[in-house]
Parts: structure tokens; C-alpha cells; sequence
């Protein structure tokens, strides 16, 4: 076979890529030039890429990357001077949490929606494992996330609860699926279309950790239209290409308030005539949520440095 063909990158295996031509998956490796053209700071080709393919007596081999319409990336946790970029082309991002084993987190949901938002990439929140709460103590955060405009679906695959709301989310566009180890990410997906058949693991009962049973990303085409994109279980998500002034407007509730900042470089810390604050103080902005900026806004400055560094 000689000539070139176009698809999407499905898995990044190391040493090769698999390739999705149009239904045909082809193993390939990546041309010299276009490691050479990316340099040191950013990977050359990652899942959801749209590629061209040369074929030659050789193999296969990806020469050509289009330009990518979206991208959802974080610092490497290896250098935070270099960029990882998770996954290109998706429309949406599908943050799951637990209501238990793990327990329920918002920190990393804030941290995945404020990626979302900076992206400019619509997210949904899924509380996973309802049936270990009945209790339901995460309610009154997940009506926050809802008044806030996130879509907010609670599942459980044992009772088979709320996968028709998952998967009308994740009709004809593509979603990457992303959450602490543990939360049963594989385990909803397998739940969602069994085909996919994800592997699975267990909670370690000391730590209340996850195991990472997902070690690749993975595009995955869905049957009722659309693909999901499966990702590692993630511990830290640091921001990416985010200044200090850039976090407000990716908190929808503080970006409501910041026009009537007197400074329009407000960080709502302890600037004079700032709004945020003062919706704060009425209660028009929940406490825990604040925090959540404050903390980030700190934990950016923090990773600004390294990144410089």
C-alpha cells in the first residue's frame, strides 16, 4: 500500500499510534521531523489529533498534524515547565467524582472546571457511586455546581441510576472523561456501552486511593454517536497558561460581580471597591467556593513560578 490517508489518533501506545481511518485502525509510527518541529515543551502528536498517514513499504507513518481546534493540557508532572496536553479536539469535559470510596472532593472538580472554562470547553459534573451515600452529603455542593449552570448527574452503576442523563451527555460530540483514581470512571464507561470493556480495579481500603487500572488515553467511539475520551486517573491537575488575572472570569459566579470592581485588575483579595467581595459578604457567593478561588489563585502563583523558573 502506498499514498496518503486522513484520520484521528484513538491511543498513544509509545513506540506507536493507533490511527482511526475512518473505521480502519492502523498502527503507526511518527515521522522524525514532526518530534523535531515540537521541540522539547510540547508532545508532537496526542489523542484526538487529526492526522495524515503516508504509507510506504515501511508501514505507516503520521507526517502531518492539523491544527488543533481544542485542547485540554496541564504542566508536566515531570517539569512544569513543559506542557502535557491530554487529549486534542474535544468538546466537553466529563468531571467525575464519588460520593464515597474515595470520598467527595470539590478541589479537583474546581480546578477541572476552571481547565474547562479557560479552554472555553462546556463541562458536566457526574457523582459517581451514590448508592455507598444514601445520605447524599454531597447535595448542597452539587446544587452550587447546578445553580452555577454545570449540568450535575448522579450514577450509580450497581442500581444502573442516571446512565441515560450520562449518556444523552455524551451524544454526538467528544467528551473526555476525567477524576481522581478511584471514582469509577472504567467502571461507569463499561456501564455506559460494555463493548468498551475498560479495566476495572478496586479502592485501596488504608488510603482510600484508587488504583490506576487507565494507564493511556484512549478515544473511544460511542454507538449512540459521538466518542469518549478515557484518561488516567489524575491526583494533581495543575493550570496551564493562566495568570492570576485570568482565574476570576473562570469562576462564573465571580466573573458576574467583577464588572463592578473599581480596579479592572481586581484579584479580590484586598483591593478597595470590589465587588466580589461584597457579593461575598451578602451571600451571593458561597464561602467554600471563595476559598476555592483563594486557594487557586495561590496554588497558580506557585506554578507561574516553576513554570518561569
Amino acid at each position: 500500500m502506498s499514498g496518503r490517508r486522513t484520520g484521528v489518533v484513538l491511543r498513544d501506545e509509545g513506540s506507536s499510534l493507533t490511527v482511526d481511518l475512518g473505521g480502519e485502525e492502523v498502527s503507526c509510527v511518527l515521522r522524525k521531523s514532526l518530534r523535531k518541529q515540537a521541540g522539547r515543551r510540547r508532545k508532537a502528536v496526542v489523542v484526538g489529533d487529526r492526522v495524515e498517514v503516508e504509507f510506504s513499504a515501511e508501514g505507516a507513518a503520521i507526517c502531518a498534524v492539523a491544527e488543533r481546534r481544542t485542547h485540554l493540557s496541564r504542566p508536566d508532572p515531570g517539569d512544569p515547565r513543559r506542557e502535557q496536553i491530554l487529549v486534542a479536539n474535544i468538546d466537553a469535559v466529563l468531571i467525575v467524582a464519588s460520593a464515597r470510596e474515595p470520598d467527595f472532593a470539590p478541589a479537583l472538580i474546581d480546578r477541572f472546571l476552571v481547565a474547562a472554562e479557560a479552554r472555553g470547553l462546556s463541562a458536566a459534573i457526574v457523582l459517581n457511586k451514590i448508592d455507598l451515600d444514601p445520605e447524599r452529603r454531597a447535595r448542597p455542593t452539587l446544587e452550587t455546581y447546578r445553580e452555577l449552570g454545570y449540568p450535575m448527574v448522579e450514577t450509580s452503576v450497581r442500581t444502573a441510576e442516571g446512565l441515560d442523563q450520562v449518556r444523552a451527555l455524551l451524544a454526538q460530540r467528544t467528551t473526555t472523561m476525567v477524576g481522581h483514581s478511584g471514582v469509577g470512571k472504567s467502571s461507569l464507561a463499561n456501564s455506559l456501552d460494555e463493548s468498551l470493556r475498560l479495566r476495572t480495579g478496586e479502592v485501596h481500603g488504608a488510603s482510600g486511593r484508587g488504583t490506576h487500572t487507565t494507564t493511556t488515553v484512549s478515544l473511544l467511539r460511542l454507538p449512540w454517536g459521538g466518542y469518549l475520551v478515557d484518561t488516567p486517573g489524575i491526583r494533581e491537575f495543575g493550570l496551564w497558561g493562566l495568570a492570576p488575572g485570568d482565574l476570576g472570569p473562570c469562576f462564573p459566579e465571580i466573573a458576574r460581580h467583577q464588572p463592578g470592581c473599581r480596579f479592572n485588575d481586581c484579584l479580590h483579595e484586598s483591593e478597595p471597591g470590589c465587588a466580589v467581595k461584597e457579593a461575598l459578604s451578602r451571600g451571593e457567593i458561597a464561602g467554600w467556593r471563595f476559598d476555592s478561588y483563594r486557594k487557586l489563585l495561590a496554588a497558580l502563583r506557585e506554578e507561574r513560578s516553576a513554570q518561569d523558573g
